[in-house]
């Protein structure tokens, strides 16, 4: 594991992962959220680089009560995903690309705006309840949670308007030397229009006028999006697994 990507992850920890009860236990730390039961990336228990099998780690969140377990080291999470699979567990794997170069192409940064977190609630709710796994009553554990991060960190909402609605959307947060670039999302509809690069660039724009000098983000590994952000200057610093069932 690199210094990058345990600088990434401890700075998660302490943000957008973050929880109000952390508990070692033999094989890693168990971190709860009592105010967003329902939401994995609160509710999880952290592993390292692991010998232990699918089956002993299962054995393990089922006695925690939970049932997301992160592994943060890419080669534990390459080994143990063949025995989740067996287990029926889903298998997600990330990318943690940290922003190094200039962007390979163009970017019109002038079109987003900040905006209080309230303005992106009507999208970011219909794209939750869109979703398969998606509820009213998770919508809401997310969307508190964009509260909760905000009191931890220094947190910069971001949008594209389009006929004064909100086309799109990310976060940013900041702490310190450090900050994350976090949930980009485009309406379905105004995909293609290079909204989603305009908000990530302005975010590290933002991020690096605040002091920042080490600006990062999470994508998924078997998803697109990463190939945008190798275009946007980002490159790969570490990979980690999140198995649930």
């Amino acid at each position: 594991m690199t210094d990058e990507l345990d600088c990434a992850f401890d700075f998660m920890c302490r943000g957008d992962m973050a929880g109000d009860s952390i508990v070692r236990s033999a094989v890693g730390t168990a971190v709860r959220s009592s105010r967003l039961p329902l939401r994995q990336d609160s509710n999880y228990l952290l592993v390292g680089s692991t010998d232990a099998s699918a089956t002993e780690l299962g054995d393990e969140l089922a006695r925690l009560q939970l049932k997301v377990l992160v592994v943060r080291d890419g080669s534990s999470g390459d080994r143990l995903a063949p025995g989740f699979s067996e287990l029926g567990w889903q298998t997600h794997s990330h990318v943690v690309m940290v922003h190094r170069h200039a962007a390979k192409k163009a970017v019109d940064t002038s079109i987003v705006r900040e905006v209080d977190e309230g303005t992106l609630r009507t999208l970011r709710r219909s794209t939750i309840l869109a979703a398969p796994w998606g509820s009213e009553e998770l919508a809401e554990q997310l969307l508190h949670a964009k509260v909760l991060i905000a009191e931890r960190l220094e947190t910069h909402f971001l949008a594209v308007l389009a006929g004064g609605r909100v086309a799109a959307c990310a976060d940013l947060y900041v702490g310190g030397a450090e900050a994350q670039v976090e949930d980009v999302q485009t309406l379905e509809e105004h995909r293609n229009r290079g909204f989603a690069s305009a908000l990530v660039l302005d975010a590290v724009r933002r991020a690096r006028e605040g002091g920042a000098t080490f600006v990062f983000l999470v994508a998924h590994q078997t998803d697109w999006p990463w190939k945008l952000y190798e275009r946007l200057g980002f490159v790969t610093v570490g990979r980690y697994y999140k198995f649930f069932s």
